[in-house]
């Protein structure tokens, strides 16, 4: 077993020395991107409503905005398996920075704020796992796990220092110049990064092994149902999350605690997935993922129910948090990881797109239904139950997935001549 793990921190050594500028301009643009945005929008929530006299209701419809993103994502997977990922990459980086500042120059009325979250959610696509993902799985391959958490920690991290900055900057100076930092991080940061670093054969288009078709239909792909289960599993998984996210600073402030400690306690969900990608990374290299997948995914069912009592504990809602954060940590990585241990990469972004497509609409449906759940209960506990559920559906699906294709070295090239004939034979039971 030492042997083992030696032989793989000199893969892991040997795979960073070689891409390292790769792998950090993804850990950025992760960290800076529209995966950041669930993270702090509850903090914009209530600046909105008075500004506008908007109901948090009305504020949560916006969500609604995800369907559209869902629509493009399978379209932009295709487009990155087509040219690569640095043209789709970096057209994203400069139209995600124009939605915030569009965001930040908003006078209302609602209508124009569903717009422009429209803008920023479909354009944001281009920024998200959909792209960076991809980059570090073709870049790292004996280590890809490990690297998959290394990158995650970027969006880990932001998580646990994003909120408490911008709702010092949205208190100081105004919720436009929250939208303005948020622009402004990645036109000054990520875009740069992106630019002068991703670039080269791991992020081109993987080329068809001889014999084989160009390109998998999305359709073709679907009739697989390890890819239907994975991209459903991951929607019960991450939606809840993001849904919960868009109004965690009132509904903490809902249990007791007050709007300052409510945002800063919303970094304790970033350190946390800061340490449940690394825990992960390092399992799903030496351990069966959907197992690892399944253990944390319900740890956040665990914490939704610690935050029904109508009364908090500081304590209680940390605990919470912490099983939430390991959670959204955790699923990125092993499912990026499970998709391409799974599949290979000639249809990565194609697969990972229609995850991100799933993920939309659960996103559209929670992240809506939770105001609304508010607006007519009163409260958040009849959501918390919702998501709690979604969460334990999601272990078991993770279950499902069975045995990897073949052995521990398997092929590409293998794993995509799979999916080809699992896509041309009957639907699979």
């Amino acid at each position: 077993m030492t042997a083992h793990n030696n032989d793989q921190w000199r893969v892991a050594m040997r795979e960073w020395r070689e891409h390292w500028r790769l792998g950090l301009a993804a850990l950025i643009g992760t960290g800076m991107c529209l995966s950041v945005w669930p993270s702090v929008s509850s903090l914009f929530v209530a600046p909105l409503q008075e500004a506008f006299g908007w109901s948090r209701g009305d504020i949560s419809l916006a969500q609604n905005a995800s369907l559209a993103a869902a629509l493009i994502a399978p379209v932009l997977g295709r487009l990155v398996d087509r040219v690569g990922v640095r043209p789709v990459l970096i057209g994203g980086l400069l139209l995600t920075a124009c939605a915030y500042f569009s965001l930040a120059l908003m006078h209302g009325p609602l209508p124009l704020y569903y717009l422009l979250y429209g803008l920023l959610s479909v354009v944001g696509a281009a920024t998200t796992g959909l792209t960076f993902t991809r980059v570090v799985t073709g870049a790292f391959v004996g280590s890809r796990g490990l690297a998959l958490a290394i990158t995650r920690s970027g969006l880990a991290l932001s998580g646990a220092l994003l909120p408490p900055a911008v709702f010092a900057i949205i208190a100081t100076y105004g919720w436009r110049m929250g939208f303005v930092a948020l622009g402004t991080l990645i036109l000054l940061i990520a875009l740069p990064t992106a630019w002068l670093w991703i670039r080269g054969a791991s992020v081109a288009p993987t080329s068809a092994p001889a014999g084989a078709k160009a390109q998998i239909s999305l359709w073709g792909l679907l009739k697989n149902h390890k890819v239907v289960l994975v991209c459903v599993a991951s929607a019960l998984n991450y939606a809840p999350i993001v849904a919960l996210l868009s109004q965690f600073q009132p509904l903490l402030v809902g249990k007791g605690l007050e709007a300052a400690s409510a945002a800063a306690l919303i970094g304790v969900v970033g350190v946390s997935a800061l340490i449940g990608a690394f825990v992960t990374g390092m399992l799903v290299d030496r351990i069966w993922a959907p197992l690892v997948a399944c253990i944390f995914t319900l740890g956040p069912a665990a914490g939704c129910l610690l935050l029904l009592p109508e009364s908090l504990e500081p304590w209680v809602a940390i605990v919470a948090l912490i099983l939430l954060g390991l959670g959204q940590g955790a699923e990125i990585d092993v499912v990026a990881f499970m998709i391409a241990r799974y599949f290979g990469m000639r249809s990565y972004a194609s697969i990972y797109g229609i995850s991100v497509f799933c993920i939309a609409v659960m996103i559209a449906i929670q992240g809506s239904l939770i105001g609304l759940s508010y607006d007519y209960f009163g409260n958040y506990n009849v959501a918390l139950m919702v998501a709690a559920g979604c969460f334990v559906l999601a272990a078991l699906s993770y279950l499902g997935m069975g045995r990897y294709p073949t052995g521990d070295q398997v092929s590409a090239a293998a794993i995509d001549t799979q999916v080809s004939s699992s896509a041309s034979a009957a639907p699979s039971k």
